[in-house]
């Protein structure tokens, strides 16, 4: 899985409230892979995890305390948060 596959998936996510809400209520990083391979994305879990640590260390504190589950984390990564939940 490269970079830019999980970019198209977190594009998808930001486009699409049903995908959105899926992404928003997973319960961790397992999750967020079954979603995205089922909507036809070939997300790696390791590849997730280090980008999220790489986002999530440059992150204000201001930022970190807006994420409240994997898929606002997700979508913070990549700058994808849905405008009434950007930071």
């Amino acid at each position: 899985m490269s970079i830019a596959s999980l970019e198209a998936f977190c594009a998808r996510v930001a486009a699409d409230d049903t995908l959105h809400s899926q992404v928003h209520a997973a319960a961790g990083v397992d999750d967020i892979v079954a979603i995205a391979a089922a909507h036809g994305h070939d997300v790696d879990k390791t590849v997730l995890l280090r980008v999220h640590a790489r986002a999530v260390s440059e992150a204000s504190d201001q930022a970190l305390a807006g994420i409240n589950s994997w898929g606002d984390a997700l979508m913070h990564c990549f700058g994808a948060e849905q405008a009434e939940t950007q930071l």
